[in-house]
């Protein structure tokens, strides 16, 4: 029997059951799993691991981890054979360890949306750059467009992870952000949008270290050309 890699999932903070006032929750969208599952993973969840209601809380307002909850993640990290850090509305500060521990560790990673701003975020803070979490969009499109297939094209940049994964100049994206990763140090540009933000980041001396600003997990629902990104993101795990 072949081993099929494990993906943790990062869990992310279901808003609207704040708004109505509901249970609290901590989730994960149907179809980060739906995709892992798809294309030979088994998804599993990373929570956070510190004693707090993160629905409450602002991110500053949430204090440092401490070693045992930082020893807790490692123990969850260990299980994964690749993450998977999706999209949302804020982070916290065991997001950024996450993502840290498996850059240091080369561990492969699939960054969504947020999930890309936060391997932007980190990036600039190894290289003791500007430390702005992100950056709000300032173009004249609108980037957030939840529930539209396709809201505007990148191009792919010549030499990149996606340029060999795609073999696309140009690939129109679905689009639902209002900020985005300023600029980048020890991470590459992957794509450009058309009113020139930077769309995808990557090290190119890692196994696998993505990140997209758009949501493949819905284009491939839709059948556009993210297949090759997911397989190749699967395929690093399974190593």
């Amino acid at each position: 029997m072949n081993k099929k890699p494990v993906i943790g999932i990062v869990g992310r903070f279901d808003k609207e059951d704040e708004k109505k006032g509901e249970t609290k929750k901590i989730g994960i969208g149907e179809y980060y799993i739906k995709m892992v599952n798809k294309y030979g993973g088994i998804p599993i969840g990373i929570l956070p691991t510190k004693e707090a209601i993160y629905n409450d809380l602002a991110p500053k307002e949430v204090g440092p981890l401490t070693e045992e909850e930082k020893e807790k993640l490692i123990n969850v990290i260990s299980l994964c054979d690749g993450i998977l850090m999706p999209g949302g509305n804020k982070w916290y500060e065991h997001d950024e360890f996450i993502a840290a521990y498996a850059h240091d560790h080369d561990i492969p990673v699939l960054g969504i949306c947020m999930g890309m701003q936060l391997m932007g975020y980190i990036d600039n803070k190894y290289s003791n750059a500007s430390t702005d979490k992100t950056y709000y969009n300032q173009t004249e499109r609108k980037h957030d467009q939840p529930g539209v297939n396709y809201v505007h094209p990148v191009k792919i940049e010549k030499g990149s992870i996606l340029d060999t994964l795609l073999n696309k100049e140009i690939v129109n994206v679905n689009s639902r952000h209002n900020y985005n990763v300023g600029h980048v140090n020890n991470l590459k540009i992957a794509a450009i949008s058309d009113d020139g933000l930077i769309e995808a980041i990557y090290d190119p001396n890692l196994t696998f270290y993505l990140g997209l600003q758009w949501h493949p997990e819905l284009m491939d629902v839709n059948g556009n050309d993210m297949e090759n990104v997911i397989k190749e993101f699967i395929k690093k795990a399974s190593k």
